[in-house]
């Protein structure tokens, strides 16, 4: 690995490093909050194409009829480093409503979006 590649894990390193520290201290959800502002959705999905966690969250928010905004990490830079500042792992990650979600958990779905349905 060349000087320039180095640098670049040492600084994705430190910026998962770092926002798993804000989430730890508690800020993880006033950060997703602001991710969904950012995305103009009440649900992001944070998500991989070879990841069945991630189909079974993304089919089972379409069924319900849920809009939401999904980023592959694999293909957006940008959302890579936005779900490094909650930790870097676990995928699917959903922001919902400001608050996080660690893989396929739709009892969870349930309980925050229940009550965005008519």
């Amino acid at each position: 690995m060349g000087k320039k590649g180095a640098a670049a894990l040492a600084l994705v390193m430190l910026v998962a490093l770092m926002g798993f520290s804000v989430y730890q201290l508690g800020a993880g959800n006033r950060l997703a909050l602001s991710f969904n502002e950012a995305h103009e959705s009440e649900v992001v999905m944070y998500s991989a194409a070879w990841c069945p966690a991630c189909a079974a969250t993304r089919d089972y928010l379409t069924a319900r009829g849920q809009s939401f905004v999904e980023l592959d990490m694999e293909k957006n830079p940008a959302a890579a480093q936005e779900f490094a500042q909650f930790g870097g792992h676990g995928i699917p990650l959903v922001l919902a409503k400001g608050e996080v979600i660690r893989g396929h958990r739709p009892s969870e779905l349930n309980r925050i979006l229940a009550p965005l349905q008519p």
